[in-house]
């Protein structure tokens, strides 16, 4: 039945990882460069930058994050397969904590050493913890309507 409770966790990480496309995620500004970074692109503030040319950048943030919103919507739609539902959404799960891990560590580091600014953090970069957190109660939800599916298989 699609009326679950952990649909409607899906559907919140839907659109968190949605809303992280229209806001910024850090901004570096430096005495060198100044530059905002999003989901799909690395923008510089500076007129006729190097790094503006560096148009796969940040693909690997919006690959993740896509991989993200399109297997949240086919799990919705795979609600008579629980176990199946529960795989998806560990590697969802998965490949949030990657986005979150690759964001700090790879991202951050090197836009704060080409800019030589710390960074400020914006909206979007909430997002990404969010849509973890929804994952991980979508989960739950699987996994109670699994036991209470088995007990109820046992009571038979």
């Amino acid at each position: 039945m699609i009326q679950r409770k952990q649909t409607i966790f899906l559907l919140l990480v839907i659109i968190a990882s949605v809303i992280s496309f229209f806001f910024p995620l850090a901004q570096f500004i430096g005495a060198k460069e100044s530059i905002v970074l999003y989901v799909q692109k690395a923008h510089s503030l500076v007129p006729d930058s190097a790094f503006n040319k560096n148009t796969y950048f940040s693909l690997p943030l919006l690959s993740a994050t896509g991989f993200v919103i399109l297997f949240s919507l086919i799990t919705i739609f795979l609600y008579k397969n629980r176990k199946t539902q529960m795989q998806i959404i560990k590697v969802c799960i998965l490949v949030e904590v990657i986005f979150i891990g690759l964001f700090f560590f790879y991202y951050v580091n090197t836009l704060q050493k080409l800019t030589g600014a710390t960074a400020e953090y914006k909206t979007a970069v909430f997002m990404p913890l969010i849509a973890l957190v929804f994952l991980v109660l979508a989960y739950r939800g699987v996994l109670q309507d699994e036991k209470l599916v088995r007990s109820a298989d046992r009571l038979r």
